[in-house]
């Protein structure tokens, strides 16, 4: 809590608030400079006995690691602090709780402090006085409509500190909605470049109007529908994955693409099993001049069919909420995405190819071939989403993608900084005393 009011007012704020837990320590900080220009630093230790217990058996209660000590100053012994001694700003930074009487300028620097600690700032803040520290933090939250709503990036309508868990909440579902559109776009590319090399020893391409038909009716659909799923009712205690190059991302790409390749082989060589199969040497001696490319084989024409509807398999398996977002059927657009998409390619399926010759498609004689195609559509989906939930409930594949990432020790500096202290035992040492 950082604010201009009274500290002893913040103080019993914070109790209140549950900032300040009845098992902890809390230590009002003191500093002032000596005469030879040195930094004298007081810790007194607030006189606040929880109910039902005896004042003999606090020091023992309290004997705990530092986790348990909170400190509360005001802003002229943090000034102190973070001028002349680095090291122990490090150690307020991370104890800190209660900043009381803090000018507009002091609550900016403590928000410097922070993140030079690699602390993310969110600041919420009514007056005019915070109007820099809002300017100044990650998240700024006005809760008035005055002057700080002019200088914060958001502002509530509920003018209390109800609004946080909200934008977490929202920026969180954000986050999952553009990592989610980027796979899908990602893997767009990989389905579309693998069907077309797999086409290339048949000498074979796909038609103008097919890759018309993916590319605007099927991807550029879902690129749009993927982001309108909303951010779940209750909030995570996990944070969402914030790299691309997390192992579980480039884990799920990997397995993704190996399914596509091998559901694309699969529907291509049980073409191949079928007695009414022509093979495409005899069509190319037929009808094309040396050289020349030839669309409407049967392997182009299953190819086709089957990576349309991994777009909708991958967009659906892209479109697991849990836990960061809702559940797939509350995002409407997508839901109409998937049914106006699947009618579309069940269509081209089963409606006879002369009636839509711009497709330039095989005609398939066999409706039991077709339903074979969708039996394996429906084997990919399952598999996919499998794949997909396994990393979620699967402990040991979780563990050894946690290997992969070889993280030797905390990224952020107050992770760092919680380690040292822990090992470094109980601080302050003694309830009164000058350092």
């Amino acid at each position: 809590m950082c604010t201009g009011d009274n500290l002893r007012t913040a103080v019993c704020v914070g109790r209140e608030c549950s900032m300040i837990p009845d098992d902890a320590d809390l230590y009002l900080v003191t500093a002032e400079l000596g005469e030879n220009g040195s930094l004298a630093v007081q810790y007194t230790l607030e006189d606040h006995t929880p109910a039902g217990i005896v004042m003999e058996d606090r020091h023992n209660m309290y004997s705990g690691p530092f986790r348990k000590v909170h400190l509360a100053m005001e802003g002229e012994t943090f000034q102190l602090i973070s001028k002349h001694d680095k090291s122990l700003m490090d150690r307020v930074c991370v104890t800190g709780t209660i900043f009381a009487r803090f000018s507009p300028e002091q609550k900016m620097s403590l928000i410097d402090e922070m993140q030079q600690r690699s602390y993310s700032i969110c600041m919420c803040g009514d007056g005019a006085n915070d109007c820099e520290a809002l300017r100044h933090s990650n998240v700024g939250i006005a809760l008035s409509k005055c002057e700080a709503s002019l200088a914060a990036p958001f502002t509530s309508s509920v003018f209390n500190i109800t609004c946080v868990p909200v934008l977490l909440k929202e920026g969180r579902g954000a986050l999952e909605n553009g990592m989610a559109v980027f796979r899908f776009t990602a893997m767009y590319s990989v389905i579309q470049y693998i069907s077309v090399l797999l086409l290339i020893q048949y000498e074979s391409i796909l038609g103008d109007y097919q890759y018309l038909l993916e590319d605007l009716a099927i991807v550029l659909m879902f690129d749009f529908a993927l982001g309108y799923t909303k951010p779940a009712k209750v909030l995570a205690k996990k944070r969402p994955r914030g790299s691309l190059m997390h192992p579980y991302t480039i884990f799920s790409f990997i397995v993704q693409s190996a399914i596509v390749v091998g559901f694309i082989l699969l529907s291509m060589w049980l073409v191949q099993q079928q007695p009414w199969y022509n093979p495409f040497d005899m069509i190319r001696s037929a009808y094309l001049a040396e050289g020349e490319m030839y669309v409407a084989y049967f392997e182009t024409t299953v190819n086709f069919i089957h990576s349309s509807f991994q777009y909708i398999i991958i967009s659906l398996v892209f479109s697991i909420g849990h836990p960061h977002r809702r559940a797939l059927y509350t995002n409407i657009p997508m839901c109409i995405s998937v049914l106006l998409t699947t009618c579309l390619l069940l269509m081209t399926m089963f409606v006879p190819p002369d009636k839509i010759p711009k497709l330039e498609m095989a005609d398939i004689p066999s409706n039991t071939y077709k339903l074979i195609m969708l039996g394996l559509v429906m084997g990919n989906l399952v598999l996919a989403l499998a794949v997909e939930y396994s990393y979620r409930v699967c402990r040991p594949l979780q563990w050894f993608l946690k290997l992969l990432r070889c993280k030797k020790g905390h990224k952020n500096k107050f992770k760092r900084l919680i380690d040292e202290m822990n090992a470094g035992g109980i601080w302050p040492l003694q309830s009164n005393s000058g350092v």
